[in-house]
């Protein structure tokens, strides 16, 4: 089982793939509710379903990428703190290090103790 890195303006975490990966699929859900998505929003929601699928270390939110903008991550985050509830328990705690880094909230790097899992 492999683990990724999840980053977002130079902070991050992280995961255990199977973590993300549970995660990711909840967040697809919930960005498939209403309102129609945006171009942007269809870009990353298919890069995030051909992540879901990849296993072995090398999973790539790109973060940076997509949300460009406080409007996108904003939009991001409110899609985050909508699905955290319906997360299934193997990828709730990896919802919650999620909201929290675009929250601003989580200040911890690649090189930063494993004491979050």
């Amino acid at each position: 089982m492999g683990t990724s890195y999840v980053e977002y303006k130079g902070y991050g975490f992280w995961s255990r793939d199977s973590f993300l990966e549970c995660w990711i699929t909840t967040l697809l859900d919930q960005m498939q509710r209403p309102p129609a998505l945006e171009p942007w929003q269809e870009s990353l929601a298919e890069h995030w379903r051909i992540q879901a699928y990849i296993d072995g270390g090398c999973m790539s939110l790109n973060l940076d990428g997509f949300l460009s903008d406080s409007t996108r991550r904003e939009i991001v985050l409110s899609v985050s703190e909508q699905a955290l509830p319906r997360c299934p328990e193997l990828g709730r705690r990896t919802g919650e290090l999620f909201i929290a880094l675009l929250s601003g909230l989580l200040r911890t790097t690649a090189s930063s103790p494993i004491d979050y899992l």
